[in-house]
């Protein structure tokens, strides 16, 4: 099936000017896909907007993930450091 992909491009979420095929995306990713370009560019609009804060850089495999407020605060709640590597790097430690 063919799409259109949102990425976080370092800066913001961007949109492909052409769809491609869709692909499979881990859990903790920040590539989402959508089947028109007017819906893309509505969400990536949205995210730029609201979502920023809650995008970071895993400090292990370089990928952008997201971080919620609520993971973020359960983390701080415990006295525990909140995580600096995306889902699937913590999980390959155990």
């Amino acid at each position: 099936m063919l799409g259109y992909r949102i990425y976080f491009n370092g800066d913001k979420f961007a949109v492909d000017e052409v769809a491609t095929e869709v692909q499979t995306m881990p859990d903790d990713s920040t590539t989402m896909w959508f089947a028109n370009k007017k819906s893309a560019v509505d969400v990536a609009e949205h995210h730029n907007a609201d979502n920023l804060k809650n995008v970071k850089k895993c400090k292990e495999c370089g990928e952008y993930f997201w971080q919620i407020d609520e993971e973020t605060i359960w983390f701080t709640d415990k006295n525990m450091k909140v995580p600096c590597k995306c889902y699937s790097c913590r999980k390959k430690k155990h």
